[in-house]
This record gives structure tokens, C-alpha cells and sequence, in this order.
């Protein structure tokens, strides 16, 4: 069938998509701005022989008591909800979930915002390769599908999906998620994030402690007077890296002791503080068990400081009161990784160059909407051109190569219609 070529119109509609700065709201971003790049994304589609495209959000009711970021709700008033559409794309003529493919992408990026800009066969700028790039280059590669066989139509649909709130630590908990609860789900789904081409089939879910102490300030006149946060949350970043390291080596997971952050001079006592640390964990049961271990540390924290500062004149005041001013919480917990196998799945997507690869085993597999597919009919799968590290994204390096655009486009064609050929 040869190869498929992005058309000049298609790189034009692509880069007008990328002109857009739909950074996440929950970092800085327009919430308006998403609306606007689902309005160039239908626009384009519809030159692509689409059958129906529909927008469809969630309402404050809709978002479920567990598994929602704090941040998100933070902001989830009605407005922000309705000013994040998700957009649908429908090929071919409906059909159930057996002969349904879907493909993934979210149209949000990390910001700032960097504009489009063509070096030879580059494409620069953000989106790129995550997540705007892969996501035309899918669509392109459908509606070739379908146009180079019309009698498709009437055995595959196929739903490509443009969803928002997968960056800035929203997890998709407003975007994939809620088109999964709305029953938006299929034979094979895929996610067109990028992987080299190569299937991932599982991929971690991650949760946020934050503890943070609130206390009295002081200044360096009298820095017995203060609950020192500087030095409370530096006992508990070594405290609480120490204690679930070993658990979470043992449990195939990741700790990552983040962000801490009291003040930045150098001649006062900050009362006030919090730190971040990030668990990812490809199980649920070894999510349960570093969040119950998170908890026993944070209560054994106290005591442990007490022992080992008790004595200083500096540490006092904070030993005294430790449990009134120092507090954990949770800003996001409870989300389910992704673990699925199909052996005709993976035939057929190894069929087009798109083999199944173990991404735990060798540490490459990560954190994304996917999640919410765990527990969907079906297998779903994570893969897209070009990789998150070498193709700079989420710095101001972003960039994919047309060739690798191309490439893509032409392997979800021939997935397509192998996946309609396959069906009686």
C-alpha cells in the first residue's frame, strides 16, 4: 500500500492546532484555550471524511468522590468543567464495542506555550510529540483507512479522541476518565503517546503526599521563638525517603522525595511549609501499601525527630507542638494502573510494526491518562512515535520529524484495515 505522506493542508492543520497555547489550566493556562483547539481539530476533521464529531464534559456531579486530584478540585467549579470538552471523532458507520478501535490523544501540554516553527523536516514547538503531532498524524492515518476501502465503513468504527486534563497533574481524571464512564470504549484502544512505535500495555498510576507544617514564624533574633518548617521538613524529606525506599524497591515502585519549600531567606525562621513526594506503582495492592506506610512514617515522624533534636534550643518549640503544626494530605491517591495483555491484539499490532514491548521489566514505561482504561473491555495499549526524552518534550526543544509523522499515519492505516479484515 506504500507509504502514507502528511499533504501540505495536513502539516498546515497541524500547526495551526500547535498555534494554540492550550497549556493546562493547572499550569497557567487559558481553560478557554482548550475549547479553541477542539474547534480547529473538528474543523480539520471534517476534510477527513468524519462521520460525526461531538464535544462532551463532565459537571461538578459528575466527578467521582475518589480518584480526582486535589488540584482539580481546587477549580472545578461549572465553568472550568464546561470550558474542557472532550471532543469525539466517529469513522465509519456505528458499530458495537467489538469492532470499535479507539485512539487517544490529549490536546493539553505542559507549559509555556512554544510556538510552531518548520526547520527543513522538523517540526519545533509544543505539542509536537506530545500530544498534538501523534494525534493528527492518527486521524490522517484513519480517514485514509477508510477513504482507500469504503466497505470499512460498514464493518469498523473507529473513535479518535481528543481529550484534556492529562498534564499539569490533572491524570485525566476530567478528559479519559470521563469518556470511559460514559461507556466511550472499544475492541483495541490506543494511546498516542510517544513510545518509538512500540506497544506498551501497562503503566503506573501515582499518588502525592504533602505534608506541611504550620507553625509560627521567628526571625534569627530569636530563633527559639519559631516552628522551624526548614527544619522539620528537611528531617522528614531524609525521614520518609529512607523509610519507603526499600519498601518501595521491593514492590517494583518509585519514590520520588520532590519539592520542599519554606522561604528563601537567609535571616528568619519559617513557620510555614510543605513537602511533595510522588509514588508511582504499577499494582494496586503496592499502592495500598506504600500509602499505609506513607501514614505510619508521617506518625512515627514525631517521636524521631524528638529523639534526635530534642535537645537543641532550636527544635523546642517545634518538639512541643509537633502534632498541632505538622499534617499530611493527599493530593491525589487511589488511581489504578494499567496492566492488560491480548494475544490477537498484539498479533495484530505487531502485524503493522507496532510491537508489544515490556516496559516495566526495563523501566521505560510511565505515568499516563491510560489508567482509566484498566478496567475497560478490550485491550489498551500506549503507543506513538518518537520518544518523551530524545524528542524534548516538555522542554522548550519539542520537536518531531515528518518522517516520523508519517510513518505513524501509515502504520495506523494498515492497523485499521487489518483490524477490519480480521472481523467476520
Amino acid at each position: 500500500m506504500g507509504e502514507l505522506r502528511l499533504r501540505h493542508a495536513d502539516l498546515d492543520w497541524l500547526r495551526a492546532l500547535m498555534d494554540v497555547p492550550s497549556v493546562s489550566p493547572l499550569e497557567g493556562g487559558d481553560p478557554e484555550a482548550v475549547r479553541q483547539a477542539q474547534k480547529i481539530l473538528a474543523e480539520g476533521a471534517e476534510l477527513h471524511g468524519v462521520r460525526s464529531t461531538w464535544l462532551t464534559a463532565p459537571t461538578v456531579a459528575d466527578l467521582p468522590a475518589t480518584g480526582v486530584p486535589q488540584p482539580v478540585r481546587d477549580v472545578a467549579d461549572e465553568s472550568f468543567l464546561a470550558a474542557q470538552p472532550s471532543l469525539v471523532l466517529a469513522f465509519g458507520d456505528a458499530q458495537p464495542a467489538e469492532r470499535r478501535i479507539l485512539l487517544n490523544f490529549h490536546v493539553d501540554t505542559v507549559g509555556p506555550h512554544v510556538p510552531p516553527r518548520l526547520v527543513g523536516r522538523t517540526l519545533h514547538g509544543r505539542g509536537a510529540i506530545d500530544d498534538k503531532g501523534p494525534g493528527v498524524a492518527a486521524i490522517v492515518g484513519v480517514a485514509r483507512a477508510f477513504a482507500d476501502d469504503p466497505s470499512l465503513a460498514e464493518r469498523v468504527e473507529v473513535l479518535v479522541c481528543s481529550v484534556p486534563g492529562e498534564e499539569g497533574g490533572a491524570m485525566g481524571c476530567y478528559g479519559t476518565r470521563w469518556l470511559v464512564d460514559q461507556g466511550v470504549t472499544g475492541r483495541l484502544t490506543i494511546f498516542a503517546e510517544p513510545t518509538g512505535n512500540r506497544v506498551l500495555d501497562a503503566c503506573s498510576a501515582a499518588m502525592t503526599p504533602r505534608i506541611t507544617v504550620t507553625g509560627a514564624d521567628s526571625t534569627d533574633d530569636h530563633p527559639r521563638d519559631g516552628h522551624n518548617a526548614t527544619l522539620a521538613l528537611g528531617f522528614l524529606a531524609g525521614y520518609l525517603g529512607r523509610g519507603l525506599a526499600p519498601l518501595a524497591d521491593r514492590l517494583g515502585a518509585k519514590v520520588c522525595v520532590a519539592g520542599l519549600h519554606t522561604g528563601h531567606a537567609h535571616n528568619r525562621v519559617y513557620g510555614s511549609g510543605q513537602l511533595l513526594l510522588n509514588l508511582a506503582y504499577f499494582e494496586r495492592g503496592a499502592g495500598e501499601r506504600l500509602a499505609a506506610e506513607v501514614e505510619a512514617l508521617v506518625a512515627a515522624a514525631g517521636p524521631a525527630f524528638a529523639a534526635e533534636h530534642g535537645n537543641s534550643s532550636i527544635a523546642r518549640k517545634l518538639v512541643e507542638d509537633w502534632a498541632d503544626v505538622v499534617r499530611l494530605d493527599w493530593l491525589k491517591r487511589d488511581l489504578p494502573p494499567l496492566s492488560n495483555r491480548d494475544g490477537e491484539m498484539e498479533s495484530l499490532l505487531a502485524s503493522v510494526g507496532l510491537p508489544r514491548h515490556d516496559g516495566i521489566a526495563d523501566g521505560t514505561a510511565f505515568t499516563c491518562d491510560a489508567i482509566w482504561a484498566s478496567d475497560s473491555p478490550g485491550y489498551t495499549a500506549i503507543c506513538g512515535p518518537g520518544h518523551l526524552d530524545t524528542n524534548g518534550a516538555h522542554t522548550p526543544d519539542e520537536h518531531v520529524e515528518l518522517d516520523a509523522l508519517n510513518d505513524y499515519a501509515t502504520r495506523i492505516r494498515d492497523l485499521v484495515r487489518r483490524f477490519g479484515g480480521n472481523l467476520t
